[in-house]
């Protein structure tokens, strides 16, 4: 079998391996000539039988890819959805509906999308200007409003606005700047601020059919200028009454946004009022371990979309109700307070020694510039802490965080 990957980057890269480790045959093929370094950090172009580089002409990569007789194609990461899509389509391979394509990487349309399948999604307007974002958070009385890019990830550019200057300085400066892919950002969303607690739920679908890999309950804090930034996450047992009432409220989104093959990343609110939609990614979840969560649940969102793509049948069968962590764990998120460079390794070494500490991925190295943490691109790396019970964990995650407030990653 052969599967074209568009954009291997992210989790993308960890996709090839799994596939390549099932026998299967890859291909690359990217969406843009140039991203940016941290995006494609860990990109091995040895990984794939043919690497074709950037192509954008629809045709042109369609012919390319029946020469080398390619069986599906997928989106490596969040930049490929749109064309993974749309070239699956012209190739007549197995891909999601294209009708609803833009709506799973527009956020102002996937809510839309949603709402219109008479589920919950913000309340939001798109706007092209700072004063039209002034004025649709007036409209709301003044509620606090998040500002963010219609189509980037990482939490790149989200802000928590509660006032309107606020809303007005945040709507200029994305405007103003490109997004994390490096596309220009000709209009902002300002959507309602949700209150309640935020799921992650991570899932493969086959012709409809869509299978669990894991639920996450996911902490986040207030960064310096506002900004959403990530604590850390916390997996959520099958049959948990709050993981069970997102799960069956993800599934109908993403049949609501089209997502027939692929995977799809989740993000929702579970407020007072029910389950509402954050957004959806049409690809793997980053910043993960597949590894680490194979071997304290037995699979993980990388392997079982590997499955999907080479064995349907066998990810018929997958018992994904059955799924059960041996271990509590949590993936803590490094956060550093100030920018600077980092001196050494103590960092490594003392996020090591913690009896808890199963992983570490960083990108710090010595004497390289560690950006203040602001954003998910800006996060040093994470550390996973597992153990039989909560208080070990808690323990070594309060031991981070106060290592982190006497500049830990720049020593």
């Amino acid at each position: 079998m052969r599967i074209a990957v568009v954009d291997g980057f992210s989790a993308g890269r960890l996709l090839v391996q799994e596939l390549n480790r099932l026998q299967a045959e890859c291909v690359h093929l990217r969406t843009k000539p140039d991203f940016r370094d941290s995006y494609t950090r860990g990109f091995d172009p040895a990984a794939y039988i043919h690497d074709l580089g950037h192509t954008s002409d629809l045709d042109k990569a369609a012919a390319a890819l029946g020469e080398l007789g390619v069986d599906k194609v997928v989106a490596g990461a969040e930049s490929g959805v749109v064309f993974a899509d749309t070239l699956a389509h012209h190739m007549g391979l197995p891909h999601n509906r294209i009708e609803t394509v833009r709506a799973r990487r527009d956020k102002s349309e996937m809510a839309r999308c949603v709402r219109d399948a008479g589920l919950a999604a913000p309340v939001g307007a798109r706007v092209t200007s700072a004063d039209e974002a002034v004025a649709r958070f007036e409209s709301g009385g003044g509620r606090p409003a998040v500002v963010k890019p219609l189509a980037s990830a990482a939490t790149d550019g989200v802000h928590i606005c509660r006032t309107a200057g606020q809303v007005r300085r945040f709507t200029e400066e994305v405007l103003g700047r490109n997004d994390c892919f490096g596309d220009p950002n000709h209009a902002v969303l300002v959507q309602e601020y949700l209150e309640g607690q935020e799921f992650i739920v991570n899932t493969v679908t086959v012709d409809g059919l869509h299978k669990v890999v894991d639920v996450w309950r996911c902490v986040k804090i207030g960064g310096p200028g506002g900004e959403p930034v990530y604590d850390y996450h916390e997996p959520v047992p099958r049959g948990d009454t709050e993981g069970e009432t997102v799960v069956a409220f993800a599934k109908k989104a993403n049949t609501a946004l089209g997502i027939a093959n692929g995977a799809a990343h989740t993000e929702v609110m579970l407020t007072a009022a029910g389950p509402v939609l954050i957004e959806t990614g049409a690809r793997l979840m980053g910043s993960t371990q597949p590894w680490l969560h194979v071997e304290y649940s037995g699979t993980s969102h990388v392997h079982l979309l590997a499955l999907a793509l080479t064995d349907p049948g066998a990810f018929a069968a997958f018992p994904d109700e059955d799924v059960r962590w041996s271990r509590e764990i949590r993936q803590v998120y490094l956060i550093n307070k100030r920018r600077g460079r980092c001196g050494g390794d103590r960092w490594r070494s003392a996020l090591t020694s913690l009896e808890t500490c199963v992983a570490v991925d960083a990108a710090i190295v010595p004497g390289g510039v560690v950006p203040r943490t602001v954003d998910l691109a800006t996060v040093p790396g994470y550390v996973y802490l597992a153990a039989e019970g909560r208080g070990p964990i808690t323990r070594d995650y309060e031991a981070v965080r106060a290592w982190e407030e006497t500049d830990l990653y720049l020593s």
